[in-house]
């Protein structure tokens, strides 16, 4: 069984060994000016002398590290998974308890909104932080890719007039109405796309609303990131959950999943 480590402790081990070896490289002999540089080996093929760092040496960081990266990477599996299993048990065992109110800021219109505006459509609420690397940046390409087959096979029209993709920033402190506006802005990402955010306890309580987990990681002030929920929800006109996607749900699922949903409520739509 492994150790449950936090995912802050395991990149702070990281970053250490990391500093460590770059210390040790940096820590190696300069040749002074007019004196030629020691020779590192002896010219009868004998053994290489032993400097700062060796190949061994480098070896056993890079798989240290490399150790550390697998569990840091299997606990935020752990974590994703387990929540799939909690909105899974929830969705099984009658009406779900995720969705409820809230109060954010359009980071477009810079105006608040909240969840009463959604009624009547099926938006499609993501989590995350604009300065994530690659899983925020991911699922949101995936999400337009969705919402470009169901242009296909419902028309532009009626997807816009219907469902809503949302952001929502679970990393307040940085993500400032103009940064969440501009990070909306890749060429990646469905134009339509609300971007969402407000104070620390204005996106506290929207997270909750949704069981969303999030934790910042243990680094500097400026330079972190955040680990969270990757899953995306669908929710209905009267504001309860439909239907959720995880990371592992393609684009081509997600967009007939949501047609069916749609077709389903197109009564109510209407």
């Amino acid at each position: 069984m492994l150790r449950s480590v936090s995912y802050g402790t395991l990149r702070q081990t990281v970053r250490r060994f990391r500093g460590n070896f770059l210390r040790r490289c940096s820590s190696a002999p300069e040749s002074k000016p007019g004196r030629p540089s020691e020779p590192t080996h002896t010219t009868t093929g004998s053994s290489w002398r032993q400097g700062p760092v060796t190949w061994r040496s480098l070896a056993i960081t890079t798989g240290v590290g490399a150790g550390i990266g697998f569990l840091y990477w299997q606990q935020k599996e752990r974590k994703a998974k387990e929540l799939e299993r909690s909105v899974t048990a929830q969705v099984s065992s009658g009406k779900p308890a995720i969705g409820g109110p809230f109060q954010l800021v359009d980071a477009r219109t810079r105006q608040t909104v909240t969840d009463a505006d959604f009624r009547g459509r099926l938006p499609l609420f993501y989590f995350g932080f604009t300065h994530c690397p690659d899983v925020c940046p991911d699922e949101l390409t995936k999400i337009s890719k969705a919402l470009a087959l169901l242009d296909q096979r419902l028309g532009h029209d009626r997807v816009s007039a219907t469902i809503a993709p949302v952001f929502i920033s679970v990393d307040p402190e940085r993500d400032t109405p103009d940064v969440v506006n501009e990070f909306l802005r890749n060429e990646e990402f469905d134009e339509r796309f609300v971007g969402l955010t407000g104070s620390v306890e204005q996106c506290a309580a929207a997270a909750r609303a949704f069981h969303v987990y999030y934790m910042k990681t243990d680094e500097s002030e400026e330079d972190y990131l955040v680990d969270h929920s990757i899953i995306t929800y669908l929710m209905g006109p009267d504001g309860d959950l439909l239907d959720y996607f995880g990371k592992n749900i393609s684009a081509e699922e997600m967009a007939q999943r949501i047609e069916g949903h749609w077709k389903r409520m197109r009564l109510s739509l209407a």
